[in-house]
């Protein structure tokens, strides 16, 4: 049994505020997304400083947050790129996440990053997957361990939306994320949408993931709606989640024991197609699920 409901949150974009100011009793959590808080100079010359702030952006996400908690969600540390940590984006991090109290940090179980010619860190541009054998699971841990020192909170990794298998991997992706969790203490974010994905795209069943998944690992679920686009089906953020993954949810999250917080992604370019309304009844559809999981 639960002992206490889930948080329920959004991920933070620039109109979170305006969903906050139209219905506050239904956001309790923000997932924070650092990236989104500066400008990242590393590769040009800027005065002050590698990173410059977004100027009013942390004070406003300051007053969204009174009253809840705020966690860290990175995007730019590819932490199973086979490159060296980006210690000075991990300083900048920790910093923002001393400033904010990050309460725990999730990045993605996914390449963003890769070596290019002369620009050493190249984005990919989405992210890539990752094969799941001895050597990435030795550079992932030992930056988790950085990570860990330099962040002093709770860290966990994110499934990503896959549109084709990796072949040859020694191990399943939930076989990886449960090892990571026993051997580095770790946990997973979940995100049931990013299933959906590769279960639409033919890459995996979902069912038969979420049975291999050890279900301590589970510390915050991600929920969220795509589209399609030249063929494959895409985590574009871009509608309400769909039915499919509400009955993962309901089936699976009664066993995730350690579930801090279930999270609503969107982006912020649907905000007019979702609405203020339609993204209210998406939370309270969460607030029934969490209180469904502390009764149970």
């Amino acid at each position: 049994m639960h002992n206490r409901k889930a948080l329920i949150g959004l991920l933070n974009n620039p109109v979170v505020p305006s969903v906050v100011k139209y219905a506050p009793s239904l956001v309790e959590y923000i997932d924070v997304i650092p990236d989104r808080l500066w400008y990242d100079f590393e590769h040009a010359e800027a005065t002050g400083g590698r990173f410059h702030r977004v100027v009013g952006a942390i004070e406003e996400l300051k007053k969204c947050a009174e009253g809840r908690v705020l966690g860290g969600h990175g995007i730019g540390l590819s932490l199973p790129s086979a490159i060296p940590l980006d210690m000075a984006m991990v300083g900048e991090v920790a910093s923002l996440g001393r400033e904010l109290k990050f309460q725990w940090f999730s990045e993605h179980l996914s390449m963003f990053l890769v070596s290019h010619g002369s620009v050493p860190n190249s984005q990919a541009g989405l992210g890539l997957p990752v094969p799941y054998d001895e050597e990435v699971f030795g550079i992932i841990a030992t930056k988790l361990a950085v990570l860990k020192q330099e962040l002093a909170c709770d860290l966990l990794l994110e499934n990503g939306a896959v549109f084709t298998p990796v072949p040859d991997s020694e191990m399943t992706e939930p076989e990886f994320l449960n090892r990571l969790y026993s051997e580095t203490g770790c946990g997973t974010l979940l995100d049931l949408h990013n299933l959906y994905v590769g279960q639409l795209n033919g890459v995996l069943s979902a069912v038969e993931y979420l049975e291999q998944l050890n279900p301590d690992c589970v510390h915050e679920i991600h929920l969220a709606g795509g589209d399609e686009m030249a063929g494959f089906y895409t985590d574009s953020h871009s509608g309400i989640t769909p039915q499919e993954v509400w009955s993962w949810a309901y089936k699976f999250c009664p066993s995730f024991n350690n579930l801090k917080a279930i999270v609503f992604e969107f982006h912020e370019s649907y905000f007019n197609k979702l609405g203020l309304s339609g993204i209210a009844q998406e939370l309270e559809r969460m607030h029934e699920l969490a209180y469904s999981l502390k009764s149970a």
